[in-house]
């Protein structure tokens, strides 16, 4: 179907769901093409040539339209997750918190309309078994294993969020804050923070990111020790 035949050479709009000529993906598709700030059923109805009705016949509402463009974006932001079958479980887990990660930072503003939900984690859970099958050969027990990936999984939202921060804002938070609240009070109290606060140490970097897997990593593996020598005891 050409873009002649989308929109009526009348001037008219098309009726509603599949007799307007339109479906989900090309709902998403002119959604993503739109300013996320200011994007409405209307703007996408108007985009198509339709009725916004017609759109309504296949999403309910602007926020559900959000979600399936940000679930859309998130599952195109970064090259399919290849864990090696030769990986180590710290390594299968780093390759999956950097993979998934990158795709929370790559929605952007959509990301605030990310649900952790099925719809999100399918997309993720190959590479999620791959970490259970290398974290039980490794010995973890099974209670062991889902809460260690739950547990990197929040990890990988709590920096996303706090890097699309600084993104948008252009702010880092937490030394501005730290800062005026220790300026105007006895240094000598807050002396560490007050040093710490001046060295300007960038906590929304990469490094920050890196330096929270490796300590998940070694968290997980003091956990999987005590657990060997609990058995052996």
């Amino acid at each position: 179907m050409n873009a002649t035949e989308r929109t009526p050479a009348t001037g008219g709009r098309r009726g509603r769901g599949r007799r307007a000529g339109i479906d989900l993906e090309r709902i998403i598709e002119a959604a993503r093409s739109l300013d996320t700030d200011t994007l409405t059923m209307q703007a996408v109805a108007d985009k198509l040539g339709v009725d916004r009705k017609a759109v309504n016949h296949h999403v309910s509402d602007r926020e559900s339209l959000l979600r399936l463009v940000a679930l859309d974006t998130f599952s195109k932001g970064s090259p399919g997750v290849d864990i090696p079958a030769d990986a180590s479980w710290q390594e299968a887990c780093r390759i999956y918190a950097t993979a998934f990660t990158d795709r929370l930072i790559a929605a952007d503003a959509l990301a605030e309309h990310l649900m952790p939900d099925d719809s999100l984690y399918t997309q993720f859970i190959e590479p999620a078994e791959a970490i259970a099958k290398r974290m039980t050969e490794a010995g973890f027990d099974d209670e062991g294993t889902v809460r260690s990936l739950a547990l990197l999984t929040n990890l990988c939202w709590a920096y996303a969020r706090d890097a699309l921060y600084v993104s948008r804002s252009g702010e880092r938070l937490r030394p501005r804050l730290t800062r005026e609240t220790v300026e105007g009070r006895d240094r000598r109290a807050f002396e560490n923070l007050a040093r710490i606060v001046d060295r300007g140490v960038d906590t929304y970097d990469r490094s920050q990111l890196d330096l929270s897997i490796e300590i998940f990593l070694r968290g997980a593996e003091a956990v999987l020790l005590r657990g060997r020598r609990s058995d052996a005891g």
